[in-house]
């Protein structure tokens, strides 16, 4: 068995715009010293090894080789039917996946290499054999956006770092219309997302942590979109608001 097989891997999100960007504004640097001033050639350059040294520590602080580690305020039963949206190498669905007892997690994803480089449906299960919850988990292609499954299909749908890639506030409303379709009664829903913060700032620079959202607008789109008895846990720095389909 390889090395690669005998640790799980959940991949490096963005890792080529991150290397790409820090690249570009280290060389930027570089041009600015040379030929026109060293002094602000040097901050510029500051900025490009600012931008590497904080993708370095995002990676470390998300533990690319650890499963999800559920929260306090997620308890389960077991018996769960689970739907994990936008799985990738599946590090939430396997999390979950590991307190099932007869319950199932079935993660979809588009695929797309662009985010996280090896991503696939075969890595994911790879992962979960590795994991040993192969029995308890299935990955398939499908879109938050309109997921391929009927109404009312799930007790639980997990999110984790996915709707705030969705451009717009109608965009990240529609894909909660989605999943409240897909949720049974009573069902819940965990949103996971990193905010707009100072760990934000930290693991996503400056110009990263604009993009995210800080906590009370996620917690508005999410009453917006239909949710209730929403639950909000500030957990391992990232933002977690587990919240309710109506019965």
């Amino acid at each position: 068995m390889t090395e690669d097989a005998v640790k799980p891997h959940y991949g490096y999100y963005s890792l080529y715009m991150f290397a790409a960007l820090s690249a570009i504004i280290f060389v930027i640097g570089v041009l600015i010293t040379v030929f026109v001033w060293w002094l602000p050639g040097i901050v510029v350059m500051g900025f490009g090894f600012y931008f590497a040294i904080s993708y370095v520590f995002s990676m470390r602080f998300f533990r690319e080789t650890e499963s999800f580690e559920l929260p306090p305020l997620l308890e389960l039963k077991g018996d769960e039917q689970v739907l994990d949206v936008g799985c990738g190498l599946g590090k939430t669905a396997i999390g979950v996946a590991k307190h099932l007892t007869t319950g199932k997690v079935t993660g979809i994803d588009i695929w797309s290499t662009v985010e996280i480089p090896g991503n696939s449906s075969e890595r994911a299960y790879l992962n979960a054999k590795i994991e040993c919850v192969q029995d308890k988990v299935e990955f398939k292609t499908g879109n938050v956006l309109s997921i391929p499954f009927p109404d009312n299909s799930f007790d639980l749908v997990t999110s984790s770092s996915v709707i705030n890639n969705l451009q717009g506030d109608t965009a990240k409303t529609e894909a909660f219309h989605e999943i409240l379709r897909v949720l049974r009664p009573g069902g819940r829903f965990l949103l996971i997302e990193p905010l707009r913060d100072r760990w934000g700032f930290l693991t996503f620079t400056l110009l990263g942590v604009w993009m995210l959202l800080p906590k009370d607008r996620w917690i508005a789109l999410l009453e917006r979109a239909g949710f209730t008895n929403l639950k909000y846990k500030y957990y391992d720095h990232l933002g977690m608001s587990l919240a309710e389909k109506p019965e």
